[in-house]
């Protein structure tokens, strides 16, 4: 009885380590895979790395609840069609800003804190929110912020489907 007791406490332990290992699910084939923690990096590059193949840049702003809105859009729509992109947030708000409100949102995918702007000139983006899909080094997407924001959600879906449809099976 008492090994018995003594096994199924070992067992369920072993279990625990496991689901912990894996944190509590499967880890999937394709699409993006954030980590568990609020990942602000310096620049494009070192967010881009953590993934290989396109990437979704999402230039958004902590004082914009539509930006909010969009990535949280973003986000969905490549998880829930399982797009293999990488998901890149930008913003220019400062790093004791950016940290808490990620946190609150569980957003786990990389963010570029751009706080001197200078991916939002190089893209181009003029305000926010802006999506950007760049895929082999150059730009297949950008918003048309002169647009209804569903027209742009609408291209931008279609965008990342294409991406998904040219994925080897």
């Amino acid at each position: 009885m008492n090994r018995q007791l003594r096994n199924s406490t070992l067992l369920s332990v072993l279990l625990g380590v496991i689901v912990l290992d894996f944190g509590g699910a499967a880890p999937r084939e394709h699409g993006p895979m954030p980590v568990d923690e609020v990942t602000i990096v310096g620049s494009l590059e070192e967010a881009a790395g953590r993934r290989p193949g396109p990437a979704v840049l999402v230039f958004f702003s902590l004082d914009c609840p539509v930006c909010w809105e969009e990535i949280f859009e973003v986000r969905y729509v490549i998880e829930k069609n399982n797009i293999p992109v990488a998901l890149i947030g930008i913003s220019a708000d400062s790093l004791g800003d950016l940290e808490p409100f990620l946190a609150r949102h569980a957003f786990f995918y990389p963010v570029v804190s751009d706080q001197g702007r200078e991916l939002f000139r190089r893209f181009k983006v003029k305000l926010e929110p802006f999506v950007v899909v760049l895929e082999g080094g150059r730009v297949i997407h950008r918003d048309n912020t002169s647009e209804a924001m569903d027209v742009r959600r609408e291209k931008l879906t279609q965008c990342l489907l294409e991406i998904s449809a040219k994925r080897p099976s």
